[in-house]
């Protein structure tokens, strides 16, 4: 009898003195594209569903106190013991204090032009809350606010407007009433809006001259993901309220934006799954055909060998070398195409699902290719001599 691994190699041996490379490489492309959607197929939702977030914002919430719509009562702000209460709320991402309202001051730029700009106190947290884009200079940072410092960042128009460019405004002097600040960034980003056009201060240097009303009345969440949202916005009250008196605290989110963001997410989520699916059919129906055409069409050469001795494992271990030399040629390119990826997302790696849809897709690829190669060698091995060699 003879051994498995001679099997192997004269079994090998015909699959390449056959050059059936086509019935191999549909095999592969079939493990390529379910190894690469599976493994990446993850990333591909969660930068989509960040992509779409970032263009609605609808993962910040906005919290602040409405004292002053009500005659008589005074302005709140919120006490830091509970700004780190919020912080550690499951779903919460971070926390940024805000003076709500701005100040206003006429500033002239470049060729004597004078340009209102809307100040707005924010914290060290503010440009990550907002997915800020730093066009030049650099962010407030911790230092900043304790110290007091009078800094000061601009929006990308704003600093157009004043400036003319986005680097001519760096090291600026601005004069806000008795001070002068210094202009030590500029920034950009979707989620700004009208924040483009004016600038932003230390929310300890605006408390400290008593700008904007000098307290922290609006805080601005930024949760997870959007799905965090809801259950949140529950809890949020309830949370500042266990901390300190809010009887007029409002919570403002982008519901419609939100809505429409699950439904497109649904969606995507759908054709990702979809294309899994269809690539898994797709190259099990091309390693099924294959396999099944290339065993057919030698009928004859089947039926002589089981005439002369050869048994069901001699006549199946072509159609299974055919299906592993596809699953491992897929596998190398697929593993490929996820670094790839992987690199141009700028997202890692899950290696031990790569690694499971390595295993389950080389599995697969050989129960199929066996699967269509026994029922055409099976019907060869009952043919008697003469009509194997007669068939066509």
């Amino acid at each position: 009898m003879i051994a498995m691994s001679d099997l192997f190699r004269v079994s090998l041996r015909q699959v390449v003195r056959q050059r059936g490379f086509g019935v191999i490489l549909s095999i592969a492309l079939g493990i390529t594209a379910f190894i690469a959607l599976s493994v990446l197929g993850r990333e591909i939702r969660y930068k989509v569903g960040q992509d779409m977030v970032l263009m609605g914002g609808v993962n910040v919430i906005q919290i602040y106190m409405d004292d002053q719509q009500y005659p008589g009562q005074p302005q709140r702000e919120f006490y830091p013991e509970t700004v780190e209460a919020l912080r550690v709320l499951p779903g919460v991402g971070l926390v940024s204090r805000n003076l709500r309202g701005g100040r206003v001051f006429t500033l002239r730029g470049a060729g004597e032009r004078s340009v209102n700009v809307d100040f707005i106190g924010v914290d060290q947290y503010f440009a990550e809350v907002y997915s800020i884009t730093l066009v030049a200079g650099r962010l407030f940072n911790n230092d900043d606010m304790e110290r007091h410092r009078r800094v000061c960042m601009l929006g990308l128009e704003a600093a157009r407007n004043l400036y003319g460019d986005a680097d001519n405004a760096l090291g600026k002097l601005l004069f806000l009433e008795k001070d002068v600040f210094e202009v030590v960034g500029v920034v950009s980003g979707v989620m700004l809006g009208s924040w483009r056009q004016g600038g932003f201060l230390p929310y300890t240097t605006m408390m400290d001259r008593n700008w904007a009303g000098g307290k922290v009345t609006r805080l601005f969440i930024r949760a997870i993901g959007w799905e965090d949202v809801p259950p949140l916005v529950r809890l949020i009250p309830e949370v500042t309220r266990a901390h300190q008196a809010a009887p007029y605290l409002v919570i403002r989110t982008q519901d419609e934006q939100l809505e429409r963001i699950k439904t497109t997410f649904m969606w995507v989520e759908a054709l990702l799954w979809l294309g899994i699916a269809a690539s898994l059919m797709l190259g099990g129906f091309g390693i099924w055909y294959g396999t099944f055409a290339a065993v057919r069409a030698r009928t004859r050469e089947v039926g002589l060998k089981k005439a002369m001795g050869g048994s069901d494992a001699d006549i199946l271990a072509e159609a299974l070398c055919k299906s592993v030399a596809g699953g491992i040629l897929g596998i190398v390119v697929g593993v490929f195409l996820v670094e790839v990826g992987a690199w141009s997302l700028g997202t890692g790696i899950s290696y031990p699902l790569l690694i499971a849809s390595s295993l389950g897709s080389i599995v697969f690829s050989a129960l199929i290719g066996v699967a269509g190669g026994l029922y055409p060698a099976l019907q060869a091995s009952r043919m008697d001599v003469v009509s194997a060699l007669r068939f066509e």
